[in-house]
């Protein structure tokens, strides 16, 4: 008795949250009719603003809906003061930010707060700069945080007359995240953005000692976490660009080495690593390319244990492989 009553109660508790989830969907259908009705008829009215933030609590992602809000907010500012307009967009950040702590990946959100940074007559840069480092303090690695910190930091060297004040303190930054998570994209990428501008603003900075250290760095990266595929392309960036040093070809094919035999080294300990495969089979046959020789046959090899350990791109391996056989031939 007691389990037959315990069904019928847990029926009844789904029923009854199907009839609430019914409700909800007929009330923000209702919403989304009314929004674009306004929308249809041109109105940018006040109420009009109310309803889109309405909807937005319920759906940020809907991109046409701040569109919209912004269309409404330029013609209320036309009848506002400065001082007025500037409250306005204090209270639409405000809106904003607590989007974002629910939202933190929701690309609309982060877009808007550009505009109205943009829309400002008197910006705070700096405020934003300590808000985004509060966001990527939570999730280090939300590129949408990191994509709007460039911003924001190209922002304040715009109005210090100074483009690149920034790259050493933001290059420090990187590293603190990285050295707390090797596995962070955003930060390797940021750091891609940011050393060729150092190198340009700084003569006194040394391009090969630099890239000597960055080779250390990710070097720890990679043996701490062979599976990230971040560290990996940021190694492939170091070693393959120009963008810290200009290699000679002697130079290049002696770092080609060295690093050649330092995942070799891994690849005993992780013999089925993606990573490692993937990355010996590139630089061998970028070895040999830039020395003109035949591509060492281990890569065909790397290439077939690829295609068994990856199936999903064992198509792929087997294109690369022909490629190679063929030019061979």
């Amino acid at each position: 008795m007691h389990s037959v009553k315990r069904v019928r109660t847990s029926a009844e508790a789904q029923a009854a949250k199907k009839r609430k989830e019914a409700g909800k969907i007929v009330e923000y259908k209702a919403l989304v009719d009314k929004v674009f009705t306004g929308r249809d008829a041109g109105d940018l009215s006040l109420n009009a603003l109310h309803l889109t933030t309405t909807l937005l609590k319920q759906n940020p992602e809907y991109y046409t809906v701040w569109n919209y809000r912004r269309e409404i907010l330029v013609s209320l500012f036309k009848s506002l003061s400065t001082e007025e307009i500037i409250s306005t967009i204090e209270s639409e950040l405000e809106f904003l930010f607590s989007r974002l702590r629910e939202f933190p990946k929701c690309y609309w959100i982060w877009n808007h707060r550009k505009w109205c940074l943009t829309t400002s007559p008197k910006p705070n840069y700096k405020y934003e700069l300590k808000l985004v480092t509060l966001m990527l303090e939570r999730d280090a690695r939300n590129f949408h945080g990191w994509q709007y910190r460039r911003a924001v930091v190209a922002s304040i060297e715009k109005m210090m007359k100074h483009p690149g004040a920034l790259d050493k303190s933001e290059f420090a930054y990187t590293t603190a995240k990285i050295n707390n998570n090797f596995s962070n994209f955003s930060a390797w990428h940021n750091r891609t953005k940011l050393i060729p501008r150092m190198l340009i603003d700084d003569p006194d900075l040394d391009g090969r000692e630099l890239l000597k250290k960055e080779i250390h760095l990710i070097t720890q990266a990679i043996y701490t976490d062979p599976d990230d595929q971040s560290v990996w392309l940021y190694h492939r960036w170091l070693v393959t660009s120009n963008d810290i040093v200009k290699l000679s070809t002697d130079e290049r094919v002696e770092l080609l080495h060295q690093e050649i035999k330092s995942i070799d080294e891994l690849l005993v300990v992780e013999p089925d690593s993606k990573w490692c495969l993937h990355s010996l089979a590139f630089y061998k046959n970028f070895l040999a390319t830039i020395t003109n020789s035949p591509v060492d046959p281990s890569v065909l090899e790397y290439l077939d244990r690829l295609a068994e350990i990856d199936p999903m791109r064992r198509k792929r391996y087997q294109d690369w492989k022909a490629q190679i056989t063929n030019t061979a031939d």
